[in-house]
């Protein structure tokens, strides 16, 4: 099982506390510190992922439970109307986050804010973010990354001005967080609130020609 190199100090720092309580005859400390290792090595897990054939379809940025399916009567960074569909990641999800189709990031911005529960609808707006515009493409879109209770940082892998191919992974989130899409309204969606969603495999919508 691949891990992501972020998650490393977290988990050798474990072991190496699992040793040490080992060493010492402490052995609850101990398992308790094997048993860290081990849940930060599932949490940090980076499968591999085969995104379907088809650069009109736009993927799922991330795994979670789809909230919320939104329409909007525009967006800042979007021309028209727009929808905004919602994910919420929990602590089993794989954190990763994906480009949902090959672009450029126009524009980032970190926005710092509270720590709300992440499902809970006002997270989105008053959380701390970062925020990635992907233009260039088959469709813009405007990716933000939100955190949650346990969710204290958010990692991206790209800046303004990098190109992204189609399922790239482009952030990290950790411990819990949400995911935003807003897409110009000439991308279907395809997905509705409940689903469960794999990033960079389930086809989040479709854009018409």
């Amino acid at each position: 099982m691949r891990i992501v190199n972020e998650g490393l100090p977290f988990i050798l720092s474990s072991l190496a506390l699992a040793l040490a309580f080992l060493l010492l005859g402490w052995w609850p400390a101990a398992v308790l510190f094997g048993l860290f290792a081990g849940a930060f090595s599932f949490f940090f897990r980076d499968p591999e992922r085969r995104p379907p054939a088809g650069e009109h379809l736009l993927l799922c940025p991330a795994d979670g439970l789809v909230l919320g399916v939104e329409s909007l009567a525009g967006h800042p960074d979007l021309a028209g109307p727009a929808t905004k569909v919602t994910i919420f990641l929990s602590l089993l999800d794989v954190h990763l986050v994906r480009a949902p189709l090959a672009a450029t990031v126009a524009r980032t911005e970190y926005r710092a804010g509270k720590f709300l529960k992440a499902s809970r609808p006002e997270a989105g707006e008053l959380n701390e973010s970062r925020t990635l515009v992907l233009a260039g493409g088959r469709a813009d879109v405007v990716l933000k990354m939100s955190v949650g209770v346990a969710a204290r940082r958010i990692k991206a892998f790209v800046k303004a001005g990098d190109p992204v191919a189609r399922g790239q992974k482009i952030g990290l989130m950790y411990f819990g967080s949400r995911v935003e899409l807003t897409l110009a309204a000439k991308v279907a969606v395809r997905v509705s609130v409940g689903d469960k969603v794999r990033g960079g495999l389930t086809v989040l919508g479709e854009v018409q020609p």
